[in-house]
């Protein structure tokens, strides 16, 4: 058994899997070893295997692999910032982050060919459309339907700022579905910002010669930024200034942070928790 594996990977897949749970810390730490080492490929190569992994074995394969997908990220999380542009630097950020969340079966690169096929999906339905029309269509209920709304019942929860979740069930929080529709608006050639508005992030356009906030969580809905700023609740002498601003990459990527630190804090999990903080301090300090 130890000879095994000690052995290329590959060919003794089913063997690792069966040593998954061994009695010997020296065997499992040695089966880490070398599902760590094949882990970008390892999904495919599981997929060949007669007998797919049952419950328990893919929840140890996650939790063997969990080590080595912390520390790749945290090698990795700052390089967003050497791209080119707001909208690039926040859909690499995101893409690394919502890889994360989405557990070890999911490569970064994965969002966006996802967010392609969105934006695709959307122009051989309507062909080009302006900002308005975009928040219409993602956000707003037709025929019965609404393709992305906002997760009332499960506010708090982490997998809100896990966009590939978001894609996959249709539901996001104020900032999620912000960034949704903010990186499908820049495959339309649109320019739409963030704003970093207190207690529920918005969205920031300029469109019919105004400028408008998106709460894309309440059905996409246009608010003029002018009506906001004198008659919100939360309005003061700074709320104009936070309002013409657009959010940076870095400040949203921060608040998404701040939001899963909070998610974490409420579950319980401190691990998770101190990990999210560890990324929110390479932003900060970077």
């Amino acid at each position: 058994m130890h000879e095994q594996v000690g052995m290329p990977a590959l060919p003794h897949l089913s063997h690792l899997i069966k040593l998954l749970d061994d009695d010997s810390e020296v065997v499992r730490e040695a089966v880490q070893q070398e599902l760590t080492v094949m882990r970008r490929d390892l999904p495919q190569h599981l997929e060949a295997l007669e007998t797919p992994l049952s419950v328990e074995e893919e929840r140890l394969v996650a939790q063997l692999l969990e080590p080595a997908r912390r520390t790749e990220l945290e090698e990795r999380w700052m390089r967003w910032r050497w791209l080119d542009g707001p909208d690039a630097q926040l859909e690499e950020g995101l893409s690394q982050l919502s890889a994360f969340l989405n557990g070890w079966k999911t490569q970064s690169s994965d969002l966006t060919g996802r967010l392609d096929a969105l934006a695709e999906e959307a122009f051989a339905v309507t062909g080009r459309m302006d900002a308005h029309e975009l928040a219409q269509w993602l956000f707003a209920p037709r025929g019965g339907v609404t393709r992305f709304r906002g997760n009332s019942k499960d506010y708090y929860s982490p997998a809100n700022s896990n966009l590939f979740w978001v894609l996959d069930t249709g539901l996001g929080n104020p900032i999620s579905l912000c960034c949704l529709y903010r990186l499908l608006g820049h495959r339309f050639g649109l320019t739409i910002e963030g704003c970093n508005f207190p207690g529920h992030f918005l969205c920031r356009v300029h469109y019919r010669d105004q400028t408008w906030l998106v709460d894309c969580f309440n059905r996409g809905r246009f608010m003029l930024a002018s009506d906001v700023a004198k008659h919100h609740p939360a309005a003061n002498p700074g709320m104009e200034d936070l309002i013409r601003e657009p959010a940076t990459a870095e400040a949203t990527l921060l608040r998404i942070l701040r939001n899963l630190d909070e998610a974490y804090e409420r579950l319980g999990h401190l691990n998770e928790r101190q990990f999210m903080r560890r990324l929110a301090v390479k932003l900060m300090e970077d």
